[in-house]
């Protein structure tokens, strides 16, 4: 028997996009143009184009390290491991550092936004009241989902892309003379400005433990997104310098609104200021959720008191690291202009960058074993040398503050190195340090037949598991997949909650034991996966999708939902989208005894009547019947009605391969064909029933009949779904195809 524990890697491709554009579109676009043309005049808007490409190198070095070491911490890790965890210090508070200030800027601009449309008394004290809410939030584990912020991400990005198209007419050539009125000095302050505006696009690096396919899916989005902002920063530029007056546009803290208000009206200021909310509050929320997964990294390095990385029990989130990095960026808000919270988070990713850069050479010319990444880096080395070269020479030009800070960061983070971590820490840049990484296999060809159990309820487990057993035992070959889902929050990191919840993660692996010891009993082969992720019913697909199962079976409560979810917020989805046989058992007792299925012309009765033949085969004292009901119908004889019933229950028997087996059969006559059902239900211990066609009205995943026996029959009940091609799966089938073809 196999045990693995393993991370869920849920994010795919358009994830990635999302949660990279989703952190660069905010404060930079909408607060920054303004400010940025104070500098250099109408060649702000080769500001932000020069910025997307000194970003470049450390994108795609990130990419390369992100495939090599898919670790929560993204770019302190690459750093920590290449260069030692001197520079890993350095690298760790810079990030945390730099996704503060950007935060602290996304919520002072969010509110300059919104008093374009609503009186505010204070900008800065509305903006420590909302980023107090968002650490409230943060702190006790609101769910967060990808799908919302790839919705925020579509909505924003068509609200921008509609202001450039509509506003293209209204560009007037003479605005962009003289172009280049701040000089090269200007520019080059200018650039240094608005570099925060692309900070978010390796904040994805962070959560590389999570990226499904990271050898392809990694460097894709991180360049496609970094690419496709780049394009949208210099048009949506272009469109305000050729619109606004240069007078009104220089030092704007609002220059979308400025833009927007003389053609558009109160209704444009309206959409301007919706884009600007979602993607402002999106970036301070991102801030202190991303931001607080760094003292997880240091600490679990001994970099830093491992108090920072304590992940409250009843919460399962990292409170005092969240309260931190929040409180930061409330002082942040309070202390600093916005100019200089824009600049000084700019000099912390300056140095971040450079030393990913270094990091990646300093990998490439040890190249230790462990070291593959599944992308590597072109026309290297010379564009890791660009990026040191381009970092250190924006450094060299900053303002005092944006320098001190820069400088600073080198400074104090050697020295709490030295006076703190140095004596806690063995280990130097890329020695030997073994680094796994843990995916879930990819079946073989000549697999066996396999069925995946999720389990969390001991009181059910040894049931599903002799329920599994039945069915594997007719075939040659099978294997059981017990799989048992430690959920986290968004705002703990995977492996932070398999580092420090040591107690939960054991009773989760005593739950696992007790399922090696029933098979051991019934004698099966079993492999069980311990698998921490953010939602099981997702985790439960990822991992059919990935071992090719042929069927899952999943424990049932018994009682039906009444809103938004019809069996459960778990089974629903797996239901609905597994692309295997489904069978659902409400258990009430471990006596299979007399077993009864019922035969009808739906299209999963068949797999109704093999599990429960299945069922009985494998224990002592059972019984089979199949039973059929037939619904009296005027001018119809009733032998005729019977002899229909007995012929269906033939045909069934014959089509699910039990015609040689002993079971008895039994058709009844009714006018309510349901309440006769629960009847003849009653009188056996164990009931079998396929699920019916799903309805467009109710969205229901088994149908309305099965469900509504499963819940008033009061022995065991199975629901059964066969294997069947429907849209969906022929979908999913092509989906998977293309996946592979472009892998």
């Amino acid at each position: 028997m196999e045990q693995e524990q393993i991370l869920e890697r849920g994010l795919g491709l358009t994830s990635i996009i999302a949660i990279s554009m989703g952190a660069m579109i905010g404060s930079g676009i909408f607060i920054l143009p303004g400010l940025a043309m104070a500098e250099a005049g109408p060649a702000v808007i080769f500001a932000f184009v020069i910025a997307g490409i000194l970003v470049f190198p450390a994108a795609v070095s990130i990419a390369e390290l992100g495939t090599a070491m898919p670790e929560a911490g993204g770019d302190y890790i690459f750093i920590e491991r290449g260069l030692g965890p001197g520079a890993g210090t350095i690298a760790g508070l810079g990030t945390w550092l730099m996704l503060m200030f950007k935060g602290a800027l996304a919520l002072v601009g969010g509110m300059f936004y919104l008093s374009a449309v609503i009186s505010l008394p204070n900008v800065e004290t509305v903006a420590v009241i909302i980023g107090t809410v968002l650490i409230i939030v943060n702190i006790i584990g609101v769910k967060q989902t990808g799908g919302l912020q790839t919705v925020m991400v579509i909505v924003m990005v068509l609200i921008l892309a509609l202001f450039v198209t509509v506003s293209m007419a209204n560009v007037e050539g003479s605005h962009f003379l003289p172009f280049f009125d701040g000089g090269t000095t200007g520019l080059i302050s200018a650039t240094v400005m608005v570099l925060i505006s692309y900070g978010g696009v390796t904040k994805v690096a962070a959560v590389a433990e999570e990226i499904d396919n990271p050898g392809r899916n990694l460097p894709l989005g991180l360049l496609l997104s970094l690419g496709v902002t780049t394009i949208l920063y210099a048009l949506i530029v272009f469109v305000l310098v050729g619109i606004v007056d240069g007078e009104t546009l220089s030092g704007s803290n609002i220059p979308m609104v400025d833009s927007v208000e003389p053609f558009f009206g109160y209704i444009g200021v309206v959409l301007i200021v919706v884009a600007a909310m979602l993607a402002l509050i999106s970036t301070a929320n991102a801030g202190i959720l991303t931001a607080s997964r760094y003292p997880f990294a240091l600490s679990r390095d001994k970099l830093i008191p491992e108090i920072f990385a304590y992940v409250n029990k009843r919460l399962h989130t990292p409170v005092l690291a969240i309260v931190v990095t929040g409180g930061a960026m409330l002082v942040i808000i309070v202390a600093l202009p916005v100019e200089e919270i824009a600049k000084t988070a700019g000099s912390f990713q300056i140095v971040v960058y450079i030393l990913v850069n270094i990091a990646l050479i300093a990998f490439r010319i040890k190249s230790p074993e462990w070291y593959k990444p599944d992308f590597k880096s072109p026309a290297y080395p010379w564009i890791q040398l660009f990026g040191i070269v381009s970092g250190v020479y924006l450094l060299s030009q900053m303002d005092t503050l944006p320098l001190v800070g820069g400088i600073g960061i080198l400074i104090v983070g050697s020295l709490w190195y030295l006076a703190y971590g140095k004596s806690r820490v063995d280990r130097e840049g890329i020695i030997g340090e073994a680094i796994t990484k843990t995916m879930i296999p990819e079946p073989a060809n000549d697999r066996p037949y396999r069925v995946v159990i999720p389990i969390a309820n001991p009181s059910t487990q040894r049931q599903l598991l002799r329920l599994a057993a039945a069915g594997a035992s007719a075939k040659e070959d099978s294997e059981i997949i017990a799989v048992n889902v430690i959920v986290v929050p968004t705002q703990t990191s995977l492996a932070q909650e398999v580092e420090f919840e040591k107690e939960r993660i054991d009773r989760h692996k005593h739950l696992l034991d007790e399922v090696r010891n029933a098979a051991e009993d019934l004698d099966v082969k079993l492999r069980t996966l311990a698998i921490v992720g953010r939602d099981v019913s997702k985790v439960v697909l990822k991992l059919i999708e990935k071992e090719q199962a042929d069927e899952v079976i999943l424990g049932w409560k018994g009682e039906r939902k009444r809103r938004k979810f019809i069996l459960g917020s778990i089974i629903d989805p797996i239901v609905k989208k597994a692309p295997c046989k489904v069978t659902l058992i409400k258990q009430r007792s471990e006596k299979i005894g007399d077993t009864v299925a019922f035969v009808g012309t739906g299209p999963h009765s068949k797999a109704a009547v093999r599990r429960a033949a299945e069922l009985v085969q494998s224990e002592k004292n059972t019984s089979l019947t199949l039973v059929n009901i037939q619904k009296y119908k005027k001018n119809v004889e009733d032998e005729i009605l019977l002899q229909q019933g007995r012929d269906l229950i033939e045909l069934t028997a014959r089509n699910a391969g039990i015609e040689t087996m002993k079971y008895n059969h039994k058709v009844y006559l009714s006018d309510d064909v349901k309440t006769s059902l629960l009847k003849a239900a009653e009188q056996f211990d164990t009931t079998c029933i396929g699920s019916t066609r799903s309805t467009m009205l109710e969205r229901a995943l088994f149908g309305s009949f099965p469900e509504f026996v499963g819940e008033k029959v009061k022995g065991t009940v199975l629901i059964v779904r066969d294997d069947e091609i429907t849209f969906r799966s022929v979908w999913d089938l092509l989906k998977r195809i293309f996946r592979r073809i472009t892998d």
